[in-house]
């Protein structure tokens, strides 16, 4: 993982949108002769995570992209907002693989951000201050 990273607690994940599945751990190889193969491409399937978050502002926009240009391609922890424990995870295609989004309300202009994020479910972390937290944003 790397060295003490963990998503920022400013870039509140919402409910609205998120969804998790399982990437398919088996590999099937057609063969000339019609028959199939069928193996196991890793030993547990990864929980893949689509997540939706909200940023307050601009400055809040321009520290996440820092971040996630810094960390987003590593493994860093996250809080599970299903069961509050703190997951190993990573973006799917780094920072690249996050789509960011403006809101106009109220005057004024905040953000949200798209990606998915993967990390074996079985795999829970402590982390100093992040462990136990908060569900949803």
């Amino acid at each position: 993982m790397s060295a003490g990273a963990a998503w920022p607690g400013w870039a509140r994940v919402e409910a609205d949108g998120y969804a998790i599945a399982q990437d398919p751990d088996t590999a099937r190889t057609a063969f000339d002769d019609g028959m199939v193969r069928q193996e196991r491409r890793y030993t547990a399937a990864l929980a893949v995570r689509r997540v939706t978050a909200w940023l307050e502002d601009d400055d809040a926009l321009v520290r996440f992209r820092a971040w996630a240009a810094a960390h987003a391609h590593r493994w860093f922890a996250w809080t599970d907002p299903e069961d509050g424990r703190a997951r190993e995870v990573r973006v799917r295609g780094g920072a690249g693989g996050i789509v960011y989004r403006a809101r106009a309300g109220g005057g004024r202009r905040g953000w949200t951000l798209a990606c998915e994020i993967e990390g074996d479910p079985a795999r829970t972390i402590a982390v100093g201050g992040q462990g136990e937290g908060r569900r949803w944003g």
